[in-house]
């Protein structure tokens, strides 16, 4: 497992601070919260999306989960203020079965190699309750690996919602995708 360098860290921090609003923010706006459900983070990274997020669930709970402990300290402070988040160290295999109504990636699964992918992918659908949505944005750059989350995902049983293409200051044209289980 590898953990990001400083500067990695330095510029999410400072797209944080200087994007958060047109980046972060308007992705966890578009996340179907009422307010009480439990909703997982999966590869929350220094908590950017987990931030705007926790303060749309005032009476459920945020799980954000990451595989670096030095992102996941980063993410603990992001989010100190909120009473409903909790960080946990781990990969996919931590994930329960029907644990979620709300499972959302930001700019994570393409980073996953495929044969990964295929391991990854059925432990997060099967976190998520019946009803519940998977939503993810990914570049649209590697059109193959979307494919590949895109199967896995409809294998696994999740239906897409809907799909759109949106532009990323500093990142790029982008796909966000609604699954449904």
């Amino acid at each position: 497992m590898c953990e990001p360098t400083r500067l990695e860290m330095f510029l999410t921090r400072l797209a944080f601070f200087l994007c958060g609003k047109s980046v972060y923010r308007t992705f966890a706006e578009r996340l179907p919260l009422e307010g009480g459900e439990r909703v997982l983070d999966f590869g929350s990274g220094m908590g950017t999306v987990a931030f705007y997020s926790a303060r749309r669930l005032p009476k459920g709970h945020l799980t954000c989960l990451d595989i670096s402990k030095r992102c996941l300290n980063a993410c603990r402070r992001t989010l100190r203020s909120y009473g409903n988040v909790t960080c946990l160290h781990s990969d996919a295999s931590a994930l329960g079965e029907d644990s979620f109504d709300v499972v959302y990636s930001h700019f994570v699964l393409h980073d996953i190699p495929k044969n990964e992918l295929e391991r990854v992918i059925p432990k997060l659908t099967g976190s998520l309750r019946t009803g519940g949505a998977l939503i993810f944005r990914e570049p649209l750059k590697d059109t193959d690996k979307i494919s590949t989350i895109k199967r896995l995902l409809e294998k696994n049983g999740l239906l897409l919602k809907e799909s759109r293409v949106t532009d990323i200051p500093l990142m790029g044209n982008a796909l966000e995708s609604f699954y449904i289980k």
